[in-house]
């Protein structure tokens, strides 16, 4: 007989009151919190590392976004994959086969790619596939759409894709040194880089060393309670509206594409109830595009007859 019972999970949420309770914060209070919620103390970040640490969220609340992050080791990004969200599988390194990924002919099932909201590729250089051309092949593909297909099964999904990997840096990294932190088999195939949305410079975070400075010594959301956010939010589109207030300028169809969803992820997480004025527009914005004119600069590097050089910019048509 069970005659008492205390849940340790969050059974239910209130999206709606949560988005409502957005209007009682500043947008400095909403990033400290969220900062905070990652376990950090907001205190000892500049605010660009704060929007840099908060555009980790983007995957976990966009469906179908694909980025990558380079960084030194010790900065929380492995750590925030695996603690923010209950949605999330981390692959560290090691030898990844289709059946795990995306269908088990054998046992009949989906999967990891088909069960959750974002698949991690932690220490990438270390990454292996049993036969790289056929792997490589339907993780294109699924990337363009979130189509996939194995054996007698199709299917598709919302799953984000994150690629992650250390570097050794000193200061600023420019966009034709990051490919090198890539195994071999995607390091030269542009196609495949093409369909990354965006670059998370992870260089420019600083190492946390010590915990009486760098950890968190505030209040923060229940990971609990806002692993359930973060899914939910997933159900919601942005794109739309901020495409109705952007214009666009140099672009190709994949930025396009790539620019609009990370703004879409980073504004359902700074601004969920969408309510935000042209600079807070323009603080998404600029973040956006330079998240992918690190990959528009890598695919000319590496095609300059196919990737023209160029510079992505935006104005605002309406507010």
């Amino acid at each position: 007989m069970i005659d008492d019972f205390k849940p340790f999970h969050v059974s239910n949420i209130d999206l709606k009151d949560f988005i409502k309770k957005r209007q009682h914060f500043s947008l400095d209070e909403w990033i400290d919190m969220l900062i905070n919620t990652m376990g950090l103390n907001p205190e000892v970040y500049t605010q660009r590392q704060k929007l840099i640490l908060i555009s980790r969220f983007v995957p976990l609340v966009e469906n179908n976004v694909n980025m990558m992050e380079f960084g030194p080791r010790a900065t929380g990004k492995t750590y925030f994959y695996r603690n923010i969200s209950f949605y999330t599988r981390i692959f560290s390194g090691g030898v990844i086969t289709p059946a795990q990924l995306f269908y088990n002919i054998a046992r009949r099932t989906v999967g990891e790619i088909g069960m959750k909201d974002c698949i991690v590729f932690d220490e990438i250089t270390k990454l292996r596939f049993p036969n790289p051309g056929d792997m490589m092949g339907k993780l294109k593909d699924y990337m363009v759409d979130g189509h996939f297909e194995r054996g007698p099964k199709k299917a598709t999904s919302l799953c984000s894709l994150v690629l992650m990997g250390n570097i050794d840096v000193t200061g600023y990294v420019p966009a034709e040194d990051i490919n090198y932190a890539l195994p071999e088999f995607m390091r030269n195939d542009t196609a495949f880089i093409d369909r990354i949305h965006g670059v998370i410079p992870g260089w420019e975070i600083p190492k946390i060393k010590r915990s009486e400075v760098h950890l968190s010594k505030n209040y923060g959301a229940s990971v609990d309670y806002f692993s359930e956010i973060l899914h939910g939010l997933r159900r919601f589109y942005f794109a739309p509206l901020i495409r109705s207030k952007i214009e666009l300028e140099g672009v190709t169809i994949r930025d396009e594409m790539g620019i609009y969803r990370v703004a879409s992820g980073m504004a359902k997480i700074l601004f969920p109830d969408k309510k935000f004025d042209e600079d807070e527009l323009k603080l998404i914005m600029d973040l956006a595009i330079e998240y992918r004119q690190k990959l528009a600069d890598l695919l000319h590097r590496m095609a300059p007859g196919e990737f023209e050089r160029g510079k992505i910019s935006y104005k605002v048509i309406v507010i």
